[in-house]
């Protein structure tokens, strides 16, 4: 065989090598995660979120879930007993779970203090009950903040909650803190990922304007197209009701309404968030 023909194989070799390898770079940048708040609220939901989570584990495609908060009723009392028995249904699920504080289980309680001691007991750093390549890093300071990247996506949990405002300094500090920490990794990562997904249990209304104005101007700046997920409000949400036009926002079904929301980080940049909220049904 001449050189010149022995080149040519080589160059087609690496042409077809590329594409191949193309492809498979773009299939494996797909996300699919879940997300799931708001449950379980009374011993119905304790039996129900036993078989959402039989369910996802038999037939979910999603790499993690997301637990958005409210794991109790509001009228239920803040017991350890509570956190420790909701803690045991989410770990029986078979992908890593991340979950955010809800006001029903901190700041609604009778002694937020005592049950704060109780939710970091049983959920902060929950994600590492199970074993996972993702790069965690905390927010020092607030440790029940979180980033971490998969697949080009930055995912942002954060401890925002609806409910009463038991103490206005901690209130406008936390919020300004996780203001701080959103702008902070959107800047820092901006380059380096495709998407952003910012998650926590509270729906942004007025009482969280001290987070909101700064968070939308970290996402004008971030330029690419971010999803705010959120709770709080038990019915499905999808809208965008600010002007910053790479900005949407979904507050998912509580799950007594429905099994976990899928959710599908696409490659296309016009429609990158793609949003299943029957992804399985509950086996009887």
């Amino acid at each position: 065989m001449n050189k010149r023909l022995l080149r040519i194989y080589r160059i087609c070799f690496f042409v077809i090598l590329s594409i191949i390898i193309g492809f498979g770079y773009k299939k494996k940048s797909i996300l699919v995660f879940s997300v799931m708040g708001d449950v379980p609220r009374n011993t119905f939901e304790d039996t129900l979120i036993q078989k959402q989570i039989i369910a996802h584990n038999r037939y979910s495609p999603s790499e993690f879930m997301l637990h958005v908060g409210d794991i109790k009723g509001g009228k239920t009392p803040c017991t350890e007993d509570q956190y420790s028995k909701v803690a045991g249904y989410l770990k029986k699920l078979k992908v890593p779970t991340f979950i955010v504080p809800g006001d029903n289980e901190w700041n609604d309680c009778e002694n937020p203090e005592q049950a704060w001691v109780y939710w970091t007991k049983h959920f902060l750093r929950f994600e590492d009950n199970w074993n996972h390549h993702y790069r965690v890093i905390r927010q020092d300071g607030r440790l029940e903040n979180m980033a971490w990247i998969v697949k080009g996506v930055l995912m942002i949990g954060l401890n925002l909650q609806g409910g009463r405002i038991h103490n206005q300094a901690e209130w406008d500090n936390r919020h300004k803190e996780c203001a701080a920490w959103i702008a902070k990794q959107l800047a820092k990562h901006k380059r380096s990922t495709r998407a952003a997904v910012i998650f926590f249990q509270a729906h942004p209304d007025a009482k969280h304007t001290l987070f909101m104005e700064p968070f939308r101007i970290s996402v004008r700046k971030f330029e690419k197209p971010v999803l705010l997920i959120h709770g709080d409000g038990h019915r499905w949400l999808y809208d965008n009701p600010w002007l910053e036009s790479n900005l949407v926002r979904v507050q998912v079904d509580k799950g007594l309404l429905a099994v976990p929301l899928e959710v599908t980080v696409t490659l296309n940049k016009k429609n990158m968030f793609i949003f299943n909220r029957e992804p399985f049904k509950v086996d009887e």
